[in-house]
């Protein structure tokens, strides 16, 4: 009995280690973000691959699902400008999951670029493009699109 304790412990352990929710492979990013979320959804969300680009009344947008470490992309975002932040992901603050947002505006048209950490090594990268001057409201609809995407995704 001891000398399968160690074959044991090595089987419980490989099956443990594997990532923890389903794959992003899976998940099609246009069911991600519905009419209403923004207003009315114009026509239908064109699909590429693993990113989605979606018209609302006023803004367009396009959702990306990727792999990768958030600290990276992240980084990309706070370097130049961005500010962080978190959207509630269940009960308890331990839930919530890191999003990191940047929003410039340019000759009156704001673009937000976003990413918010899913699950280890799972990202949802998203850009808004609106006309106006309010950074601080198109960053607000960021927002709301992660917490939205977040809640329809698998989990």
């Amino acid at each position: 009995m001891i000398r399968l304790l160690p074959v044991l412990l090595l089987a419980l352990t490989a099956c443990s280690t594997g990532p923890s929710g389903p794959a992003f492979t899976t998940v099609d990013p246009c069911s991600l973000l519905e009419d209403g979320d923004a207003g009315s959804l114009t026509g239908t969300p064109a699909r590429s691959g693993q990113t989605c680009d979606f018209q609302f009344d006023s803004l367009t947008a396009k959702l990306t699902l990727v792999e990768g470490a958030f600290a990276d992309e992240s980084g990309k975002l706070l370097s130049d400008g961005g500010f962080g932040g978190a959207i509630a992901g269940g009960e308890g603050e331990s839930n919530n999951r890191p999003l990191s947002t940047r929003c410039k505006d340019s000759a009156g048209v704001v673009t937000c670029d976003a990413v918010l950490e899913v699950r280890d090594k799972q990202l949802v990268r998203f850009q808004v493009v609106k006309r106006d001057k309010d950074r601080n409201a198109v960053g607000q609809v960021v927002q709301g699109f992660a917490a939205k995407a977040f809640e329809r995704l698998p989990k």
